[in-house]
């Protein structure tokens, strides 16, 4: 009895914790696969990590190996192994670690792109009975990105999605070595 009073205070604390995900409508001509690809992390929740790229590798079974690559304050590297598995929507793919059975789908859900220049994405944690926005990123094919667009894809994730500014920070990519 103790046991299930206790799984039920930690789902009612997750469940007032996290708020609905926004699901974006799916946009007229939109394509997964044109992720493909490396992009550059301009802001995102990418915390104490510097030169953040994410690598978008098309698998055979048209899911793609997603990469992430950074260094720490420290000067070390970072790196992150996962699995982009399409969904239905053509503006979304769950994430899997390929190293570790996930527990629970991440979501993450394209906001805006043009595939060639610009990506806003933002990523959503489902739990049993609530769901909740996570983080966000801002990417781009170049290290760097207008300051215009910059804010227009923050007005988006934060007025729109309704991430916090917390969720989404700037992430440097100068002096970087790829």
């Amino acid at each position: 009895m103790k046991m299930i009073a206790t799984l039920f205070v930690v789902f009612a604390v997750a469940s007032s914790a996290f708020g609905q995900c926004p699901v974006p409508t799916p946009v007229s001509g939109a394509d997964i696969g044109k992720i493909a690809g490396r992009w550059y992390e301009i802001s995102g929740s990418t915390l104490d990590l510097t030169c953040v790229t994410m690598d978008f590798t098309p698998r055979e079974d048209g899911n793609f190996n997603y990469t992430t690559l950074g260094s720490k304050s420290d000067g070390s590297k970072h790196s992150r192994h996962l699995l982009a598995i399409r969904t239905d929507n053509e503006n979304s793919f769950n994430i899997s670690d390929m190293s570790t059975e996930t527990r629970y789908p991440i979501t993450f859900y394209i906001a805006d792109t043009d595939y060639d220049n610009y990506l806003a994405m933002y990523s959503c944690v489902f739990l049993p009975g609530s769901s909740g926005l996570f983080s966000g990123s801002i990417l781009s094919r170049a290290n760097s990105m207008d300051d215009e667009k910059h804010a227009e894809l923050f007005d988006l994730l934060i007025n729109k999605v309704g991430l916090t500014a917390d969720k989404i920070q700037p992430i440097t990519q100068e002096y970087c070595k790829y």
